[in-house]
C-alpha cells in the first residue's frame, strides 16, 4: 500500500480537523470502539445510513485513527451528489465516489473491486438508500456475495442521532448529538464452503445487519415491515 504523500496529508487533515469542530460544537459528537480501526485492508467498513452526516463523522473518525481516503479507503456515495461539480470535486478529494442505484453500475463496481484488489477498504452503506424512520433497513446482498467470495473482512458501524440530527426533509442540521460506534471485525466464514445461492447471501446480509444492529439503540435494531425479500420472509416467520 502506498504511503500518503505530505501534501494530501495536510489536506485530508485541515479538512477532517474542520469537520471536526463543526460536529464536536453542533452535534457533540462521540466515537466509541475505534481501537477496533485499522487500515490495512481489504476490508468492508458497513455503516447505517439516515441522512447525509454519518459518512462525514465516520471520516472523521478514521482519519483521527491515520486512516486516510484514497491512501487507505473509498465511500461509496449516490451519483446525485456529484451532479454539481464543486461538490463533486470535493467528495472525490475526500475519497468518494458515486453509484447508480437505479440499475447494475459496471463503472462503481469495478472501482469497488479495485479498491479491495490493492487490500484498501471500501466503506459502504449495505441499506442501499437512507432509511426514512432512523430504524435500521434490510441489507443489500451483493455487498454480502463480494465478502464471501473474496473473503472480505468487515468492520460493523453503527451511528446514531443523526435521524434527530437531519431527518428526511429537514434542509439544514438540527444541535443534535451523534454517535458513531465501531464492533469487532467479524468474517462472514460460515458461508465461504457452501454453495452461494441467492437465498444464502440473503441469510448473509442478515448476518451482516446483525453485526451493525448491535452498535445501535434497541429502537433502531427493530426489523423494518417486509419487502417480499427471501430474508425478510425468513425472520417474519421465525419471529
Amino acid at each position: 500500500m502506498s504511503d500518503i504523500s505530505l501534501r494530501h496529508r495536510v489536506y485530508i487533515e485541515c479538512v477532517a480537523n474542520s469537520l471536526s469542530v463543526y460536529y464536536k460544537l453542533y452535534h457533540h459528537l462521540r466515537i466509541e470502539g475505534a481501537e477496533h480501526i485499522r487500515a490495512q485492508g481489504p476490508l468492508f467498513v458497513t455503516i447505517n445510513h439516515i441522512s447525509i452526516l454519518e459518512p462525514f463523522a465516520l471520516g472523521i473518525a478514521l482519519v483521527k485513527r491515520g486512516v486516510y481516503p484514497d491512501t487507505h479507503f473509498r465511500t461509496v456515495s449516490k451519483k446525485e451528489l456529484f451532479q454539481f461539480p464543486l461538490l463533486a470535486a470535493f467528495l472525490a478529494s475526500i475519497g468518494m465516489f458515486p453509484i447508480d442505484r437505479e440499475r447494475f453500475d459496471m463503472t462503481a463496481m469495478r472501482t469497488l473491486l479495485n479498491v479491495l484488489r490493492e487490500n484498501k477498504i471500501i466503506a459502504i452503506a449495505p441499506e442501499g438508500t437512507r432509511s426514512p424512520t432512523g430504524r435500521l433497513q434490510a441489507f443489500q446482498p451483493v455487498v454480502a456475495k463480494i465478502a464471501i467470495t473474496r473473503r472480505v473482512p468487515i468492520l460493523p458501524v453503527g451511528a446514531s442521532g443523526s435521524e434527530q440530527a437531519m431527518p428526511i426533509g429537514a434542509k439544514f442540521p438540527h444541535p443534535a448529538p451523534i454517535t458513531v460506534r465501531f464492533g469487532p471485525i467479524f468474517e462472514l466464514s460460515e458461508f465461504y464452503n457452501v454453495e452461494l445461492t441467492d437465498e444464502v447471501a440473503d441469510r448473509a446480509s442478515w448476518v451482516m445487519r446483525a453485526h451493525v444492529a448491535e452498535l445501535l439503540p434497541e429502537w433502531m435494531r427493530q426489523v423494518p415491515p417486509p419487502s417480499g425479500r427471501i430474508g425478510e420472509r425468513r425472520q417474519k416467520d421465525e419471529g
